[in-house]
């Protein structure tokens, strides 16, 4: 059975570290939507505006499924990306085409002022093309407001509170037999 295991939440939510982790633990590979964005970005010689990184977003998106659809029928993937940055009938889709037959789901839960913070800590380092501290007053009505997908069983991390790693990987650990 073709398993993915959604890491999610808004932008500096936490999501590759927790994905990182779980790999890590899991011996599972991991597709992440800015691994596979940020290296045609860097081949850009002209400036990345919000258009064009939305755009490589897409394709990075697709990237990522494309690469489970192709992948033998039992394999386990850890997806890390903010898939609310889509609608959701479109990772629907992308689920049904991957041949995924169980979504697990840890959704990254993050207050606006702690977002804001981190997001503003992390500009000077990402690469050119990401948006700027002009993003953070939408990633704080994000905070607000964003959802996790649903469309499997649902880990919720508080990323405002020390996240105890074990109770995730035994939460997933039971899922997956």
């Amino acid at each position: 059975m073709k398993i993915l295991i959604l890491v999610n939440g808004i932008p500096a939510s936490g999501k590759s570290s927790v994905a990182n982790k779980l790999a890590a633990h899991f011996n599972f590979p991991v597709l992440s939507i800015d691994e596979i964005k940020e290296p045609f970005m860097v081949q850009f010689s002209e400036i990345i505006d919000r258009k064009l990184n939305r755009k490589l977003g897409y394709a990075a998106y697709e990237a990522m499924f494309n690469i489970v659809k192709s992948s033998p029928p039992d394999s386990v993937f850890v997806m890390d990306a903010w898939f609310g940055f889509r609608e959701k009938t479109i990772l629907e889709d992308y689920l049904a085409i991957s041949g995924c037959q169980r979504v697990l789901e840890v959704w990254n839960k993050i207050s606006p002022e702690r977002v804001a913070q981190r997001y503003k800590n992390r500009c000077g380092c990402r690469l050119k093309g990401h948006p700027g501290e002009e993003y953070i007053p939408e990633l704080i009505s994000l905070a607000k407001e964003a959802l996790p997908m649903a469309f499997g069983d649902v880990y919720t991390l508080d990323q405002d509170k020390e996240c105890n790693d074990e109770n995730l990987i035994a939460w997933i650990k039971n899922r997956l037999n």
